[in-house]
């Protein structure tokens, strides 16, 4: 059978999904070149290799990576794959005159590039899994637009790309393509790749070490699987298999000892896991970042299960384990959402897994041409919905961490720039603990009566002349109650925290809305319950001011203001 032609709608599908990135990319992040920041968060700490080895070997001007020590405790295995595009923009800096900083706009075209270039690779991969997976072209052509457009992995190729998400999806797609031709075929090739594979998988992000179990979903029955492994032992190729990935896995170690002079850093020493309480439905179903709420077209794929169950149980009962197993791990980490508000974001480098149960729920209806078109109806919906969800975490409508249901209800396909930095509060994640941390500090601003911020730029506030402990990160829990002159009167006014030494340098701010959502009507009392958390070398005489500042100077009442103070000191 010819798979060019047998499978060339599959093929046209993937050409759709670059064609649109094009014009997306466009509308979340090129409209405003100047603003284009593709390595900022966690992408600065994967990037520091290729900016310290190519750019600044001392980084005398990078003061954000000189006050960690070590400097960084990402993995190097984003830089492999970024190496390529990062010397096409070095040589682009050069020859347009650009400052050769790592930073500017030719570097940050590089890893635009790179991320579209990997994600459109990983949908390669999975057409070719689903081809394997005896998909039919109509079905594949269909779920590859629907897991790219339609979930938020296009938000991660084409507004994060220094995020290590989409590279992760097309490593562990390509590792699941060639371990399931080795267990359908057997070829010493296909194990040799899968190793090579996994050992990037691995040296991405170590976490993904579960996507070594997808191996299973390709067995029909437990003794196929048992007479499978027990040839694997005895096969030369398994041992030279090993080799390459050790070899593969060797380099972050060296890298590290050359970097930074240590063979082992763990950069997850900060937090933790809460094995026997996991956050499972705030994971899939909460709104500060959900999983089904931010990529509901994974909650219908999974859908996909109970055809494995009718065709082959072993497979099912193998998927089924896999997925509880992720969504067990992940949720019972302390910081489960990962401070993002566009999903579970560690859940994308699994898509090939969703897809391949969305593949199978479309097989299952392929038949049924009516069903066949509301399942297809149903799908382009959320994928619609996830299109807006891009544009408004692009365009600051979406708090990008810390969302509750009142925020995304106020802001549910609402696009317009009146929505733009609308959202307020704070809604942090309680720091991690093995053991309950008490209260360190509390006070209460209001004494007597509510205070008329009218015409009044600061009221009153909470000070705290002494933390009274050292520490690296501090929780306050607050709680506001505010009355409005009139609808709205209220909305830019800010919760301010600072920490400061004696002497009045700032160790640590945060700042926030007091409106969590603006208010639709007047004039009824609110009351806000707010988490928020600062992170500093914070010592036992420095102070915290806790204030509520009122820039137009606009008319309400603030009836009650309270803090508590927790030390989470690691």
């Amino acid at each position: 059978m010819d798979s060019r032609k047998t499978y060339s709608y599959s093929a046209w599908s993937i050409w759709l999904c670059l064609l649109c990135s094009l014009p997306l990319a466009w509308l979340y992040s090129w409209h405003d070149a100047d603003a284009v920041n593709m390595l900022d968060g966690d992408a600065r700490y994967y990037y520091y290799y290729l900016q310290s080895t190519f750019i600044d070997p001392a980084l005398a001007n990078y003061d954000w990576l000189k006050q960690a020590a070590p400097v960084t405790h990402h993995p190097v295995g984003l830089n492999i794959l970024w190496l390529p595009f990062f010397m096409l923009g070095h040589a682009s800096a050069h020859l347009f005159h650009y400052p050769l900083n790592g930073l500017s706009l030719p570097y940050q075209a590089s890893i635009a590039l790179a991320g579209l270039t990997y994600g459109i690779l990983g949908l390669v991969y999975l057409r070719k899994l689903l081809i394997l997976a005896d998909v039919s072209d109509k079905v594949t052509a269909l779920v590859i637009p629907f897991i790219f457009l339609g979930t938020n992995l296009l938000h991660y190729t084409l507004h994060e790309a220094g995020m290590s998400h989409v590279y992760s999806f097309f490593l562990i797609t390509a590792f699941m393509y060639y371990s399931c031709r080795f267990v359908k075929e057997s070829r010493r090739s296909d194990l040799m790749l899968a190793a090579l594979f996994f050992g990037l998988v691995l040296l991405v992000r170590l976490n993904n070490v579960f996507a070594v179990f997808t191996v299973f979903f390709w067995f029909s029955s437990r003794t196929e699987c048992l007479h499978f492994f027990r040839g694997l032992i005895r096969n030369r190729a398994f041992y030279t298999s090993m080799a390459v990935l050790m070899l593969v896995l060797c380099i972050q170690p060296l890298v590290w000892l050359w970097k930074e002079e240590v063979l082992f850093a763990n950069r997850y020493a900060p937090y933790g896991f809460y094995w026997t309480s996991p956050a499972f439905f705030k994971m899939l179903f909460g709104f500060n970042a959900g999983f089904f709420i931010y990529a509901p077209l994974c909650l219908l794929f999974l859908a996909g299960l109970a055809a494995f169950y009718k065709t082959n149980r072993f497979s099912f009962y193998s998927a089924a384990l896999f997925v509880l197993l992720l969504f067990y791990f992940f949720s019972a980490y302390s910081a489960y959402t990962y401070y993002d508000g566009i999903g579970i974001r560690v859940l994308i480098d699994y898509y090939a897994v969703f897809a391949v149960f969305g593949a199978k729920l479309f097989s299952a209806f392929e038949s049924n041409k009516a069903m066949l078109i509301c399942l297809s109806a149903v799908s382009f919906a959320l994928l619609a919905i996830n299109l807006v969800y891009a544009y408004q975490s692009s365009h600051r409508i979406m708090l990008r961490s810390g969302m509750t249901y009142n925020q995304w209800k106020y802001i549910f396909l609402r696009t317009g720039s009146s929505y733009e930095n609308c959202l307020g509060g704070s809604n942090d994640l309680l720091p991690f603990s093995k053991h309950p941390v008490p209260v360190s500090l509390s006070g209460d601003a209001i004494a007597s009566g509510p205070f008329d911020f009218s015409k009044k730029e600061f009221g009153p506030s909470l000070m705290f002349s002494h933390l009274g402990f050292m520490s690296r990160r501090i929780c306050m829990k607050l709680k506001i109650k505010r009355t409005e002159a009139f609808t709205n009167s209220s909305r830019d006014a800010w919760v301010c925290a600072v920490v400061e030494d004696q002497a009045g340098n700032r160790k640590g701010y945060q700042q926030f809305r007091l409106n969590e959502t603006p208010s639709e009507s007047c004039c009824s009392e609110s009351e806000y319950s707010y988490t928020s958390t600062m992170e500093g070398d914070f010592n036992a005489s420095d102070r915290l001011s806790v204030a509520l500042w009122n820039p137009r100077k606009q008319p309400f009442f603030l009836n009650a203001f309270s803090a508590t103070i927790y030390n989470y000191h690691y």
